[in-house]
Formats: C-alpha cells, structure tokens, sequence
C-alpha cells in the first residue's frame, strides 16, 4: 500500500469523481481491513511499523479529503464499487460526517490496543500528527489524547468474559489470519498449493467459519473465491489434480461429524445450506461410487483385490452418502438425483439398507 499512496495519490484540484472514488474504494477497503485485525487482536500478536501507521494516516487524510470535497456523491460512488462489506462502508463515512475527530481518535486507539506493545506507539502518533494537523485541522485531537487513560479503559473493556469470548472468536480469527496470509501470495498457483495444504491439516470446525463469513465482511469477497476453489476441487472428485486434498477435506468433514458432538451433525447441515458447497460434497460422493462401486461385494461389503485404492475408508463414504440422504438433510433430493444416474444404484441401495442401523 505504501507504494499504491506514494505513486498514485494526489489531492490535486481537478481530481474528478471518479478518480477521487477509484482511489477511495482500495484505500478504505485496505483501511478496514486493518482496523478490523486490530479489533480482533485478543492477544495483541499483530505488529505495525512505521509504515504501516504512515499508510493508515495518509489513507485516513486522502478519505476525508475526497470526502469534503465531494460528499454523498463520493460514498455512492465508492458503493457501486462492491458488492459486499457496504454496511462497513457506509458506517465509515456516517462516522466521517458526524464527527471526523472521534473517527481519528479511534484509529488511534486501535493502534495502541490492538497491537503488539502498541503503547509504545504513542509518541510516534504525536510527532505524526503534526504534519496533517496543517492540512486537516482534525487532525489536532491527537495531542488531547489521555493515552493512559485510553490503555485503562481497554482493559476494563477486556476484563468481561475475555475467557468466553476467546473461545467463540479463536476459530473466526483463525479463519481469517489464513484468508489473509493465502491473499498475499503472489500467483493463483501459490494459492492453490496453499489451500491444499491448509485443506490437509485444518479441521473442518474451522472451515465452518469460511461459509459463515457475513457479507458484511471485508473478508467475505476473499472467503467466497476460497469457498468456490474448495468447491472446485471437490467437485473434479478422485481423479482431479488435488484428489488427495480433497480426500483429507472430506475426511475431515467425517471426522466433524463423528466426533461424538451432537451439535456438529446441525452444523454441518447448515453449512450444506450452501448450494455450490453441497453440490460439489455429493459430486465428490458420486465420482467416488462411480469408481469403487463395481468392484465392492454386497454380502461382506469388502472390495475385490481389483478395486483402485484411494485415500479414504469405505466406513465413512458410507456414512457422509447415508447423513446426505437422510431427511434433515438440504440437500436430499438434490444429491439423491445424482445418485440416480449411477448404473449399480440399486446396488448402493441395497449396501445402504443393510448398514441403517449402524447409522441410525
């Protein structure tokens, strides 16, 4: 960001619409993504330099600069530009307008907070401000700020139930640490490579928080192209390229389910409420029947010495095929008309029925 705001940006006067809203889309969206990792710094591990606090003021000046000048026809313009984390975007500007020093004051406060030995920041925040009180007089809040007393209520703030919320939030944060670190990766290939690995040693807990990312988000456009590579993949079944990725995901998802935790079988059929997640689980499904199918004996439900190894154990193909075909789940019918076109159906169906009542 530091070389986007030293070659691009310019507050000259015959900045249009237009330029002013292209700009001020990538900075903020840069700039609540920034803030909302402050935010949710719990145990304070994220660091900033020197730069990265220069960046932040100088994409706060250049927002509220194109803001004066240019008002609500900025914040539609800078809308059309997203189809997601609109609210968050929205908010920022209402809070522009209504009281620019509190939305300084605030940036602040996340940098002391919600950083690694952010206090020590304090004395670089003052001597920074300076150089922008000149442009924005705003800007001059800083030197009011009670820095001690900014640091103590933090942490009366932290003191309720930190142990609670901890624990309900260490998945999301996880969950977003590895959206953000896969998105700085230079190519779609380093990506990928970094998804399947993810997919091999993450448990399918916290790939629940992926589907749950709100469109609100600033994350929710990065969390949907992950979702759709996932889906990807799953869906080019056992022969694809990322065959063994998908096997680990899938057997992951088993051992969700498995685990003993009644909850977990109501939170995996929420997440099959995601049309293109449950298409690509039942394609998977189906490709692997496709290929094992005609070579497993009925009686014993054992494959023949001919059958193609692959990656995971017949007991829990049986299990996921059984939980998608049960009542409850969203996605019966759709993945049951798949099922239809296999030429042994009636031979999956009969291996079905006689292990129910395992399942029931």
């Amino acid at each position: 960001m530091e070389a986007y705001i030293r070659k691009e940006l310019s507050v000259s006067s015959d900045l249009t619409l237009e330029q002013a809203a292209t700009h001020s889309a990538k900075l903020l969206i840069w700039l609540l993504d920034c803030q909302d990792q402050m935010q949710m710094q719990q145990q304070k591990q994220l660091e900033l330099s020197y730069t990265d606090i220069e960046c932040m003021f100088k994409a706060t000046l250049y927002l509220h600069e194109c803001y004066a000048r240019h008002g609500d026809e900025l914040v539609e313009a800078v809308l059309m530009k997203f189809t997601f984390a609109q609210p968050a975007i929205r908010r920022y500007y209402e809070n522009c307008e209504r009281d620019r020093e509190q939305c300084i004051r605030e940036l602040c406060g996340q940098i002391i907070n919600g950083t690694r030995n952010g206090h020590t920041h304090a004395p670089l925040l003052y001597q920074m401000h300076k150089a922008y009180v000149d442009v924005q007089p705003s800007w001059g809040i800083i030197k009011e700020i009670n820095w001690a007393a900014n640091v103590e209520n933090k942490n009366k703030t932290e003191t309720l139930d930190v142990a609670t919320a901890t624990e309900l939030n260490v998945d999301v944060q996880q969950m977003r640490t590895l959206v953000r670190r896969i998105f700085r990766l230079g190519t779609l290939k380093d990506m990928r490579i970094a998804l399947e690995r993810s997919m091999h040693h993450i448990g399918y807990e916290m790939w629940l928080q992926l589907f749950r990312e709100p469109k609100e988000s600033i994350l929710y456009m990065r969390s949907y192209i992950l979702r759709q590579m996932i889906c990807d993949m799953l869906a080019e079944g056992l022969g694809g390229s990322s065959s063994a990725a998908s096997a680990r995901f899938v057997h992951n998802i088993y051992s969700f389910v498995a685990s003993g935790k009644s909850y977990n079988l109501s939170r995996l059929l929420r997440s099959l409420m995601h049309l293109r997640f449950a298409d690509a689980l039942a394609s998977y499904l189906h490709s692997y029947w496709t290929q094992q199918l005609p070579h497993l004996h009925v009686d014993d439900i054992q494959f023949t010495d001919e059958a193609p190894v692959v990656d995971l154990p017949l007991d829990e193909i049986l299990f996921l095929t059984n939980l998608l075909l049960m009542p409850k789940s969203p996605c019966r019918s759709q993945f049951y008309g798949e099922l239809r076109t296999l030429p042994l159906l009636n031979k999956l169906l009969e291996i079905l029925n006689k292990v129910a009542y395992v399942y029931s």
